[in-house]
């Protein structure tokens, strides 16, 4: 895993990286101040190439703001004033959400870079948000990386927080990945996922959650003759991440291949499922600090919830029937 070296990205002009006294002494050109809800200012970095990850990614940068949960990068593309500090609003809103929900009090910032521009071939070697367009990840501890089309966002912004917030906790879970090659630990995206319900659940903002039939469309387009008898979510219900459970034993075969689903746990390796079970845990079975006991040893699971993982899946899997 990529070490993040200070929580401040460095300016790198040219090819030549500057020492941290000449990166406090350029200038920001164009200061532009606009009114906003959290008196935010956009600082316009006329494309100066920034370091993240002590230059393992380097990014061409636009636009520059500072709140107090987060520093927002934003990458050239077709922005507005007025959409950035949208996005920097929403961004302040959901780490604070996602700090809150996991207890997290240090005041050190989330890192956003922001895109919204597809690079069918990347002129940046060194770049990642050239290499994730529709969606986001996060890189290091804390710098998180989302490149989608306007109409697509505000997303992502809290589920990828919150795996930054428990990077930044140094908090991972012992629960299995599905094979040696899989890079998604799911119990941790389950629960980034639920954290991320929840806020949209409570936001005055727009917030797209993409669950369900929208992750089909957006990710899944070869499959989705498999989904003629679901619709699109019309609203965000209580019922919506086990619903998303259903779809995704559809589009995964019933997590019947062994290579790619692993033989340990195998209902639970995707995101909607792990999504589901975590949502049902914390609705049905106890408190979130039960949950978090179990996320961080998952051979507490007896002890906290008084039947072991395989048993709690058989469980969960006759709750969904419901919903079917």
């Amino acid at each position: 895993m990529l070490n993040a070296c200070t929580n401040n990205a460095s300016v790198v002009e040219s090819e030549d990286k500057l020492s941290q006294d000449e990166k406090s002494e350029i200038e920001i050109e164009n200061i532009m101040p606009v009114e906003n809800e959290r008196d935010i200012d956009l600082q316009y970095v006329d494309n100066q190439r920034y370091e993240f990850l002590d230059g393992f990614i380097i990014e061409e940068v636009m636009y520059y703001a500072v709140g107090e949960y987060g520093e927002y990068f934003f990458t050239p593309g077709d922005w507005t004033n007025e959409f950035m500090l949208h996005l920097v609003a929403v961004s302040e809103d959901g780490v604070k959400f996602a700090k809150d929900w996991l207890n997290y009090e240090d005041d050190k910032r989330v890192v956003f870079v922001y895109g919204n521009m597809k690079h069918d071939s990347p002129t940046n070697p060194d770049s990642f948000i050239q290499q994730i367009w529709g969606g986001g990840g996060v890189m290091g501890n804390h710098e998180v990386f989302i490149n989608m089309a306007d109409e697509h966002m505000p997303a992502h912004i809290v589920h990828e927080a919150c795996h930054a917030i428990l990077r930044m906790q140094g908090r991972m879970s012992n629960f299995p990945f599905p094979n040696e090659n899989s890079g998604a630990m799911f119990l941790e995206e389950g629960l980034c996922t639920v954290i991320e319900y929840l806020f949209s659940l409570e936001t005055e903002h727009i917030y797209h959650l993409y669950t369900g039939y929208d992750i089909i469309k957006l990710y899944y387009p070869d499959d989705a003759y498999k989904m003629n008898k679901y619709e699109p979510f019309k609203e965000i219900t209580a019922s919506q991440l086990h619903e998303m459970a259903l779809i995704s034993f559809v589009i995964d075969d019933n997590f019947e291949d062994e290579t790619e689903f692993g033989l340990i746990y195998p209902q639970l390796m995707s995101y909607g499922t792990a999504a589901s079970f975590v949502c049902y845990l914390l609705e049905y079975k106890g408190t979130k600090e039960d949950f978090m006991r179990v996320y961080d040893d998952i051979h507490l699971m007896n002890e906290v919830y008084g039947m072991n993982m395989e048993a709690m899946i058989v469980v969960w899997l006759e709750f969904l029937e419901q919903y079917k």
